[in-house]
């Protein structure tokens, strides 16, 4: 069950946050890893 739900929570569920501004974790992550180089 808890890894359905961190699939959920990470990869689908938009994120309100002032860090996320309504993207998903993942969008966040990978956003960070591409200006990486």
């Amino acid at each position: 069950d808890l890894d359905a739900w961190l699939l959920h929570y990470n990869t689908e569920r938009p994120h309100l946050g002032y860090r996320n501004m309504g993207r998903r974790p993942i969008e966040t992550v990978m956003s960070f890893v591409s200006q990486e180089g």
